[in-house]
């Protein structure tokens, strides 16, 4: 009786084979969604970042606003401070006066009052996208911070920007309304809105739009009078 030898035969060393591929390809492409969706995931997150903390910083700069019955030295008529919130197509516009200013350095030429501005400018070198710049002076200055050659730290606080959005709520008419301007005898001089709500809209890195929304309140939304009597 012939004994049989051990081994395998040619079939089954190319089904092995075949079925061991098969498995190999399924695992990689299984992993590589799993990486494709991590990464979704976090690239996700790093914009939700950016856009929350644009959103914290205007909130937190808001909150600080601020009105005072004082003039610019050697003027009558022109205001020390102000609150101007324009409506615009894409990014609006928001330039105000407020008490957050932080020193940086002792001694240094700088208030805690200083007026900010927010608005948007489109980048040169990124394809023309929308970026949310913010500027800031280091005192009260008779030169308005609109003015582009106004003294100030400017910088970026959100990139591919698709829209931001700031309403501003009247407490007397119980109504938000879409501009909010103290520097127009016609507009609202003597006080500021109770609340603002902000709307900011930017891309992921998938080109979708990725929404924020949040609202907070003025601590002093009253004109100050700090003249002597």
């Amino acid at each position: 009786m012939r004994q049989r030898q051990a081994g395998f035969t040619l079939i089954e060393v190319l089904v092995s084979i075949g079925i061991l591929s098969s498995i190999t390809a399924l695992l990689w492409a299984s992993s590589q969604g799993t990486f494709r969706t991590k990464k979704n995931v976090e690239s996700k997150m790093a914009r939700y970042r950016v856009g929350r903390l644009a959103m914290d910083r205007i909130l937190r700069d808001v909150q600080m606003a601020y009105l005072s019955g004082n003039s610019i030295v050697g003027t009558d008529q022109t205001p020390r401070t102000y609150f101007d919130g324009l409506r615009h197509s894409d990014i609006d516009e928001l330039r105000f006066s407020y008490f957050g200013h932080q020193r940086l350095y002792a001694e240094s030429k700088e208030s805690d009052t200083a007026t900010v501005a927010y608005f948007g400018l489109k980048g040169r070198n990124d394809g023309g996208k929308l970026n949310l710049w913010r500027k800031e002076s280091r005192r009260l200055q008779a030169d308005r911070i609109d003015n582009a050659n106004a003294p100030g730290e400017l910088e970026i606080i959100a990139d591919d920007v698709v829209r931001l959005e700031i309403s501003y709520f009247e407490p007397v008419r119980k109504e938000w309304v879409d501009t909010w301007r103290t520097t127009q005898a016609d507009g609202r001089p003597d006080k500021l809105p109770s609340r603002v709500k902000v709307k900011l809209v930017i891309r992921d890195e998938r080109g979708e739009d990725l929404p924020l929304q949040s609202e907070v309140r003025i601590a002093m939304f009253q004109k100050l009078d700090t003249k002597p009597n």
